[in-house]
């Protein structure tokens, strides 16, 4: 018994040494391979942190047509975005509008970062002055409908001939109208 308790004993102090050397190691290669906490342009995520080198922004001038593309461009999606919330506000969280609504929010993300790139002022979202949601969420999802179809329109029709010149816009507006006629139309005619 003696024997069977020194070698319990004995496997208890290796243990210990062996976790022991192990917590000395992480701590020295931590130590070793410390990384500076203080914030630069590799771990900052703050806006004025975001700067690209050797880019210098704004890119060019912008048209005026071109201009007007984008800001109908954001002020649809402003209004997609406030409709959505309004059904939500009437509704609670229901599908597919919570999920559409997060999809309308990163539109305006991406239209905006094309205002910055060529230094233009970003419209604000003037809201709308009178929006009547519908009594059903059958009925609400009809009004997706309308909505993304006229949405998809109005990318194809007129606001990406504006932009034909601007490999950048025309890419952000095709991925907005395919997102409309290829992810939302389809989400609002299954609910309706």
């Amino acid at each position: 018994m003696t024997k069977q308790k020194s070698s319990v004993n004995i496997n208890y102090i290796v243990g210990g040494l062996l976790l022991f050397g192990l917590l000395i190691g992480l701590f020295l290669y931590r130590d070793n391979n410390k990384v500076n906490d203080a914030p630069n342009k590799n771990t900052c995520l703050a806006d004025d942190c975001l700067e690209v080198d050797n880019l210098n922004y704004p890119v060019g001038e912008l048209p005026p047509a071109v201009k007007q593309a984008l800001d109908e461009a954001i002020m649809d999606e402003y209004k997609a975005l406030a409709v959505y919330q309004a059904i939500i506000a009437k509704f609670g969280q229901v599908r597919p509008f919570s999920m559409i609504k997060g999809a309308e929010e990163q539109h305006i993300a991406s239209l905006k970062s094309i205002y910055d790139k060529y230094g233009q002022k970003i419209p604000t979202d003037k809201g709308i002055a009178k929006l009547i949601i519908p009594n059903t969420i059958k009925e609400s999802c009809q009004m997706g409908v309308e909505a993304e179809i006229a949405n998809a329109t109005l990318y194809r029709e007129k606001l990406m001939p504006a932009v034909v010149e601007y490999d950048d816009i025309t890419r952000v507006f095709s991925n907005l109208m395919n997102a409309s006629q290829l992810k939302h139309l389809p989400a609002f005619e299954r609910c309706n």
